[in-house]
């Protein structure tokens, strides 16, 4: 079994494990920059572990100057507000495999995040990575 395949596994056991902590799953779309991909991935998102803050880890693939796969575990803070449109801030650890044709490299970093919750459903956020991971991702997420 080759690493991805392994990876892959191993996020889908874990999640399946912690399911009943989880408020809802869904999908993000969108691109990173250094590498220039496309972004397409899958999430959840927990119960409140604590006040306004909530746990969402997350598997994603990356496709264009290279190929990417990466684990995120994020903390969301959502801030107070008495709109619909409810502002969060977070951070959160990252695992990044890039396929560098030839070869491939595992590099581990963080990230700096910020978005905006439109509604229960959908939500647009932007990562700045830390360390050797892509330097900006841009998303729009959907969940259920």
């Amino acid at each position: 079994m080759n690493r991805s395949m392994m990876i892959g596994a191993v996020a889908v056991v874990l999640m399946a494990i912690a399911g009943p902590a989880f408020a809802g799953a869904g999908l993000h779309l969108g691109f990173t920059s250094n590498p220039d991909d496309f972004l397409v991935g899958f999430h959840f998102e927990s119960l409140p572990v604590a006040d306004h803050v909530t746990l969402v880890p997350s598997v994603e693939a990356g496709f264009g100057d290279v190929t990417m796969m990466a684990g995120n575990a994020d903390f969301h803070y959502v801030l107070p507000t008495r709109s619909t449109v409810r502002p969060y801030i977070g951070g959160g650890f990252t695992v990044n495999w890039f396929d560098l044709n030839p070869g491939s490299q595992t590099d581990v970093g963080g990230s700096v995040l910020g978005g905006l919750q439109l509604s229960r459903r959908y939500a647009l956020e932007m990562k700045i990575g830390l360390g050797n991971v892509p330097d900006l991702k841009f998303a729009f997420l959907f969940t259920s």
